[in-house]
């Protein structure tokens, strides 16, 4: 038996014939339409009951399913109704981003960087720029506060570093901070860097302390060379000034520190300085004594005063020249020097001040030896040695002012002696004179008050001055003139005064002050015996043996006792010289003179027989 085989074109598989159902929609089921044709017989032919007893048995387990858990599946149907729409509710909220809010966003976004952006970036950079140098920045706010610190405690080096190492980290900083910002050089060129200007204006302030510190010790009179000169080597380095004009600032601080100690010793002192009042006015009745008692009293105040002021002087003199000759013209010492001005000459600068300090100091001290000098007759002798001592001292830093001294010295001692004159024996004469002469309505007898016995006159023979009689050994027949006598005794205590200090050049002064004197107790003896002519012949004896006492004992011997005693000269020279050069004319004023008087007296002794 024959069977037909089909061909390809008539045999279709299960999946082509149910491609258009729905069975073929499932991937599931075209793989079963697929291994259904290699099933066997039997097994197709038990399919149908398997799926219908499957069917069932699904059915049954749904139902039971349904029937246990119908709460999750309304649950569930509620959940997704739910999800729906929020998921319908999400895709128009998308739509609406995507479509309106990005476009909006993306335009606000692109208008806020045109308009803000460079102010933020700039801010961004700056706070950068703090963050890379935060190390630097707390360590710079701690430097004011330090320097501050060094210059209280005086710790100047430390000082002066530290403000050296801010400026530099400053500067560096700055530096930094422009080149970061290059790339907008408008923001790099208009950077306005508050805090370094502050933390510079900080340092700035401390330093100015510091230099008013030091410039507060050059005021201080206890200082000496090692604190000057530090304090000046740290104004040198700071460059406060100039050197000429440090140099000025040093020399007038320490000549105000002098003048204020030495006005300090002269209030202190309380004499006042009137050196016009060298007359005193004594009580009526003193004796020489006393008047002698109380001129050296106010002379040794101020002999003690003029030591303490000159010593002091000398001292303070003597430091500043040599502080400033090491501080600022030994080479060796100077240091870093600060160059002036282009226009100014150092050299001219500094020869002017060598040239007016010396000038400048004794400005200090000859206008007070002026005042007090003469007033500390006769305690001179020691006050000399003094200056001369302080002359020699500052001889040897190039400051000798010995012949200014010369002059004061011999001026002091011909006023001092003047004065002891005046003091003692015009005041005595004055005395004797206003009680017997001019103090009554008619003078008294010669014999009352010339002579100590009216009696027992000296022979004429006897009052000469002989020659063999020494300068120092007065005569004895002026005993018998008690006036006489009382003005002798006046003179040589004058002299023995002056014997502590007689220099050399005051010898005319002091026999200038003692003839005067002289001429004027003669020219008053003199008037009175031309008033009492005509009298008794014993008063006119009395008369003649006074005149000749005076002109041929007295005034040769106190010539003699002057010149030769205290000067150990020559009486004899100087006579000479003075009859050489001496002018006899007889005018007002030569009518007071020694010389005038004693050839006066000599006439009038010729004209009573004498």
């Amino acid at each position: 038996m024959t069977t037909a085989v089909p061909t390809s074109t008539e045999l279709s598989s299960l999946a082509d014939i149910f491609s258009g159902s729905l069975l073929a929609s499932s991937p599931t089921n075209l793989d079963f339409l697929a291994e259904l044709p290699t099933n066997a017989l039997s097994d197709l032919l038990s399919t149908p009951t398997t799926f219908t007893t499957q069917s069932h048995t699904l059915t049954s387990s749904l139902t039971a399913l349904t029937h246990t858990s119908y709460p999750t599946f309304l649950s569930l149907h509620h959940t997704s109704t739910a999800l729906l729409t929020s998921l319908s509710s999400f895709d128009t909220s998308l739509n609406s981003l995507i479509n309106t809010a990005l476009p909006a966003l993306d335009d606000a976004a692109r208008v806020f960087r045109e308009k803000t952006g460079p102010e933020v970036i700039e801010g961004r950079q700056k706070a950068r720029i703090v963050l890379e140098q935060h190390d630097k920045l707390r360590d710079l706010l701690d430097v004011p506060v330090l320097i501050d610190t060094c210059v209280r405690n005086g710790l100047y080096p430390e000082a002066l570093s530290l403000a050296t190492h801010a400026s530099s980290a400053l500067s560096s900083l700055v530096a930094q901070t422009r080149k970061s910002l290059s790339d907008d050089e408008g923001a790099a060129q208009g950077l306005p860097l508050q805090l370094v200007d502050s933390l510079q204006a900080e340092i700035t302030s401390s330093l100015h302390s510091m230099r008013l510190i030091l410039l507060n010790t050059l005021y201080e009179p206890s200082r000496k060379l090692p604190a000057l000169w530090k304090a000046v080597q740290f104004l040198r380095r700071m460059k406060a000034m100039h050197e000429d004009e440090l140099a000025l600032v040093f020399i007038s601080t320490r000549l105000g520190c002098l003048r204020d100690t030495l006005d300090g010793i002269e209030r202190d002192a309380g004499i006042p300085s009137d050196s016009g009042s060298l007359e005193f006015k004594f009580p009526a009745g003193s004796t020489i004594e006393e008047r002698e008692r109380e001129i050296d009293r106010e002379a040794d105040d101020i002999a003690r005063f003029l030591k303490k002021y000159i010593d002091t002087w000398r001292e303070g003199a003597y430091d500043l020249v040599t502080q400033y000759t090491t501080i600022f013209l030994d080479r060796s010492h100077a240091g870093a020097r600060i160059a002036p001005p282009a226009d100014q000459d150092a050299s001219a600068s500094s020869y002017t001040i060598r040239q007016t300090l010396p000038s400048t100091l004794l400005e200090l001290l000859l206008p007070t030896l002026r005042s007090y000098l003469e007033r500390s007759y006769p305690h001179l002798a020691p006050l000399a040695t003094q200056l001369a001592y302080c002359s020699s001292a500052l001889a040897r830093v190039g400051m000798d002012f010995r012949a200014l001294l010369s002059p004061l010295i011999s001026r002091s001692v011909i006023s001092g002696f003047a004065r002891d004159v005046r003091s003692g024996v015009e005041h005595e004469w004055s005395g004797v004179l206003a009680k017997h002469v001019t103090g009554k309505p008619k003078p008294s007898a010669p014999s009352t008050w010339l002579v100590a016995t009216p009696n027992s006159v000296p022979a004429f023979k006897t009052l000469t001055l002989s020659s063999s009689n020494a300068s120092h050994s007065p005569p004895q027949v002026l005993t018998a003139f008690p006036p006489l006598a009382k003005m002798l005794n006046a003179y040589i205590r004058a002299l023995n005064r002056l014997r502590m200090l007689a220099p050399v050049d005051t010898l005319s002064g002091i026999v200038d002050g003692a003839e005067e004197c002289l001429a004027n107790a003669g020219h008053d003896l003199l008037q009175y015996a031309k008033d009492r002519r005509g009298g008794d012949v014993k008063e006119i004896q009395i008369l003649q043996a006074a005149g000749a006492a005076y002109t041929r004992v007295l005034v040769p011997w106190l010539q003699r006792a002057i010149v030769e005693g205290v000067f150990s000269a020559s009486f004899k020279d100087r006579q000479s010289a003075v009859d050489g050069t001496g002018d006899h004319d007889a005018g007002e004023e030569g009518e007071r003179e020694l010389s005038f008087i004693v050839r006066e007296w000599e006439s009038w002794l010729g004209s009573t027989g004498i």
